[in-house]
């Protein structure tokens, strides 16, 4: 869509990084895992690295039952995703985990691999490390997604989209259950793992 002015008059809320992975064991099932990863470097609350990682997204449990978890670097910059951004995505801010996460600091972040072929996050907090990896990558399509076409249907989203048709999270090297499944974004036929590269959320003006 064409740009109507060079100049945006919103504010912008944060930009940085932001892919994730959405697991289900069947097409209709519920979730059975879900990870959303941040790799900000502006916001309000400054910038930083975030994991919010659901082992099962079904239950209002957290540690020590199951890993339903937020974990960073910052810690103002966790809690301002999860009030501004994350609970108002209904698959990451709708399901019961929401509201059991504990927080637990980043002890060690780094990415690998290439975002066109097979790409990892590793994110550590002292003896817990995850694993997030995308591969069978797509091509890249950039994305400029009006409110209503945006998870918290509040902002508008610019980002570079690679999709990922073979997913998987792993706690401590052992993969949790459940594959990506079929999505579909902005008219776009993808999957329910992503790369979101160069990503910013402006609040429009009016």
């Amino acid at each position: 869509m064409p740009l109507s002015t060079p100049i945006h008059p919103g504010k912008v809320d944060w930009s940085g990084e932001n892919p994730g992975i959405m697991l289900k064991e069947s097409e209709d099932g519920p979730w059975s895992a879900l990870a959303l990863f941040f790799r900000v470097v502006y916001s309000p609350a400054g910038r930083g690295h975030a994991l919010l990682l659901y082992e099962n997204p079904n239950v209002e449990q957290s540690l020590p039952h199951v890993h339903n978890v937020m974990l960073s670097d910052n810690d103002d910059l966790a809690r301002y995703l999860m009030a501004s951004f994350i609970a108002k995505l209904g698959s990451f801010g709708g399901v019961p985990a929401f509201k059991a996460v504990s927080h637990l600091p980043i002890t060690g972040v780094s990415a690998s691999g290439d975002p066109r072929t097979r790409y990892t996050e590793t994110i550590r907090s002292n003896d817990l490390t995850v694993e997030l990896v995308w591969d069978q990558l797509g091509t890249p399509t950039a994305l400029e997604l009006p409110r209503d076409l945006t998870g918290t249907k509040e902002h508008e989203m610019f980002s570079l989209l690679v999709e990922s048709r073979d997913a998987q999270i792993l706690i401590n090297s052992t993969p949790l259950k459940g594959r990506p499944v079929a999505r579909q974004q902005a008219g776009l036929e993808t999957t329910t793992a992503f790369l979101y590269f160069s990503e910013t959320w402006v609040s429009p003006a009016n």
